[in-house]
């Protein structure tokens, strides 16, 4: 059969899709649309009916050279707007019309809702919506007029307060600027705070002449240190002295004057020249730590070339030939005139930090005065401060009360904004709301969403597996295929019989699917001849798929073993209708022996070894050495051996017997299994060192129009068709 390009058969996938979709919700999205129908239905019986009417208001904008928005704000029309729907205005209107009300009263029994927006012409819409029908021809005229008057009342009365109140206030103030400034002079006298100004100025440099003179001394203590080192050599003095010139805020050969007790200091160390007030006392003459030549460094030189020559000649002369004399002799003469340049340096240096130890002398005795004289001025600062925070802007308030005054006088009886009514544009007779048929089609509209949009939140919160595609990329397994729900009863068995008449022959081809799938999983990891076939939680069909897929290999000709490793309430013999015992935990107990333990159960090559007597130390005898000498020995009896164990999750057996399978077959509720318990069974297979051929996806429906179209090729049309076919080729 041709379905024409990809694309269309993927188009008309979707389109099944969905319309099995609305066929398994249709009940509740028939109910969901007659829900909000009767909701609408319910609104407009029970709603109290609305009258509507449009009006115009006109607006006249007057330009006045005077701001007085600060005082009447009147410049914005949304400030109009918003004292026009106010609280007063809609009581006087009220008022007007016979009802005498709070504003809250009259808008829950009254008025319903005013909306007023500006036009592109600049004017004012008015819509509004009562419960009271004569009051939408008359309520937007009453109300401009009640705005007016009300603005007109409230203009004048804060007019008449604000010249009241100011009038008396500008002459007191005039008084408080005048008495401010005498205040001010007389502080100033009697603090003299000009003369401290002075002090503190004239002292401001001493603490940064006290650093950078202590930074230098320190510098100079630790080069002592490093030259009091006997571990160093002269060329390594010699070399600290001079690079601790080349590091000195005090220059080579500055001289550093320290100053008579109670003279001003304004010079600096580093280079500014005391003041010509100030009485020099005993000067520090601050030499070079180095002499300016670079005899010394010729010295060095001399004496690493003596040295190299002296290890040139040591190879070819003894140390008593004459040669190595007279360079050694040379080197001590060298030595000689370094260690006097060093003694030379040295005298400086110290001379140096001496002087700067004595001038740093002379500037703490200068601290006390410092110190009284930046308290002496801070505490006037503080006053003056305190002072000035006591005087109120008397300049600012005088000028802001003259402005509002002339203001409130030139403005009168002018408006910024005036209002006038214009027009009715429209008005109802009938009731505007609520509308019966916008109502019934908003209800409609409204249901027939929810129709739509509750099914598919009920599919994206539906937290079970549904399809093989979704294991597969959520759990990277492969899917080895499906096997559908199909009713039964005692008298229509769950196992397959390809003999049987009118046998289910999909079901029989679904598991030769799962057969050849296995097989080939089995061919690129491990070969599948210990197979165990589990699930995540109880009642997922394990026990009948495991059943199944050994008869199916069975019909092979691989001689397959069936054994039920549930010993505490498996269920295996009951399906082929033979007694629990002698089984597999009679065997491991010592009761029977193995030969005794597995039957017949009359399929072709599948053989039970079924659970037995059943214990609750189950997990000890499926642990025992015993039972792994079984297994090797089943190994070498049969082709396949497969096992029905309990669920992972709860049972500790699927985590026992992963040391004597060759590979997991996990059985899968569709639409029933929750990925969580999925998810947590695999973690603890995988935990166990699990190796996984896939999964089954069991009991799906295939009368649900979405897995009919999504597993057509399992379904029983298709192999209606396929008989049909069959039956024409034998022909």
């Amino acid at each position: 059969m041709n379905f024409g390009s990809s694309k269309r058969v993927l188009n008309f996938y979707d389109l099944m899709l969905y319309v099995a979709l609305v066929r398994k919700y249709l009940r509740l999205m028939a109910l969901l649309i007659c829900m909000c129908l009767l909701f609408g239905m319910a609104v407009y019986v029970y709603s109290r009916p609305v009258y509507f009417s449009h009006s115009l208001v006109m607006v006249d904008s007057l330009s006045l050279p005077l701001d007085t928005d600060k005082v009447f704000h009147d410049s914005s029309i949304n400030d109009v707007i918003t004292e026009l729907k106010g609280p007063e205005v809609i009581e006087r209107t009220a008022a007007r019309l016979g009802i005498h009300a709070t504003h809250g009263e009259i808008e829950d029994k009254y008025v319903k809702l005013i909306k007023i927006v500006p036009n592109p012409a600049g004017n004012l819409d008015v819509q509004f919506w009562s419960y009271v029908p004569s009051w939408p021809a008359q309520w937007t005229e009453i109300m401009v007029d009640e705005f007016t008057k009300l603005r007109a009342e409230q203009r004048e009365k804060y007019r008449e307060t604000v010249k009241e109140t100011y009038g008396a206030e500008l002459n007191q103030i005039k008084q408080n600027i005048n008495a401010d400034q005498d205040s001010q002079y007389s502080f100033e006298d009697e603090s003299k705070f000009t003369q401290a100004t002075i002090d503190v100025t004239s002292l401001r440099e001493l603490p940064v002449q006290m650093a950078q003179v202590m930074e230098r001394i320190d510098q100079l203590d630790g080069i002592r240190k490093n030259l009091d080192n006997p571990s160093i050599g002269t060329v390594e003095r010699l070399s600290i002295i001079a690079s601790a010139d080349a590091e000195s805020p005090v220059q080579i050969g500055q001289t550093v004057e320290s100053l008579m007790p109670g003279a001003e200091v304004s010079g600096s160390i580093t280079g500014v020249e005391p003041s010509q007030d100030a009485e020099v006392a005993d000067s520090v003459v601050v030499p070079g730590l180095m002499a300016e030549t670079i005899e010394w460094k010729n010295l060095e030189k001399s004496q690493r070339e003596l040295q190299k020559q002296r290890a040139d000649l040591s190879r070819i002369f003894l140390p008593g030939n004459a040669k190595m004399a007279a360079v050694e002799k040379q080197l001590q003469q060298v030595q000689q005139n370094l260690d006097a340049d060093y003694d030379v340096a040295r005298q400086r240096f110290d001379l140096v930090y001496h002087g700067l130890q004595d001038h740093y002398a002379d500037l703490q005795k200068k601290l006390p005065e410092y110190n009284y004289a930046n308290r002496k001025y801070a505490k006037i600062q503080q006053d003056a401060m305190l002072h000035q925070d006591g005087q109120l802007g008397w300049n600012g308030l005088y000028s802001d009360a003259a402005k509002t005054i002339s203001a409130l006088e030139y403005t009168a009886d002018k408006e910024k904004v005036n209002l006038r009514y214009g027009q009715m544009l429209d008005i109802k007779a009938e009731p505007a709301a609520p509308n019966m048929p916008k109502l019934i089609l908003l209800s409609f509209l409204v249901g027939l969403g929810c129709a739509f949009g509750v099914p598919f939140v009920l599919e994206y919160l539906d937290y079970t597996i549904s399809n093989l595609e979704q294991v597969e990329s959520t759990f990277q397994m492969r899917g080895l295929g499906i096997i559908p729900q199909i009713p039964h009863d005692e008298k229509q068995p769950v196992l397959l019989d390809i003999f049987a008449a009118g046998g289910d022959r999909n079901l029989i081809e679904n598991f030769r699917i799962v057969r050849t799938n296995l097989l080939a999983m089995g061919a690129i990891s491990k070969p599948a001849q210990v197979v165990m076939v589990t699930s995540a939680v109880p009642k997922e069909g394990k026990t009948v798929v495991a059943s199944n897929l050994a008869i199916s290999f069975g019909q092979t000709g691989s001689r397959t073993l069936l054994i039920d490793s549930d010993l505490r309430r498996g269920r295996l013999h009951r399906l082929f209708g033979l007694r629990k015992s002698p089984g597999l935990s009679d065997y491991l107990i010592g009761k029977v022996p193995i030969d005794q333990a597995i039957r017949t159960c009359g399929k072709e090559n599948v053989y039970i070894l079924s659970a037995g007597e059943h214990l609750e130390s189950g997990t000890e005898l499926l642990g025992s050495p015993k039972f792994a000498e079984l297994m090797i020995q089943l190994r070498g009896q049969f082709d396949r051996i497969i096992f029905d164990t309990p669920p992972v999750l709860g049972l500790s057996e699927t985590s026992v017997l992963q040391a004597h399978i060759d590979g997991v077959l996990f059985v899968i509720w569709s639409g029933r299994t929750p990925i969580r318990s999925m998810k947590t069974a695999i973690d603890i297979l995988s935990a166990n060192g699990a190796n996984f051929y896939g999964f089954i996806l069991n009991r799906l429906d295939l009368t649900a129009t979405t897995n009919y179209y999504q597993y057509y090729y399992y379904s029983s049309d298709y192999y209606h068709s396929y008989h049909a076919i069959d039956e024409i080729e034998s022909v």
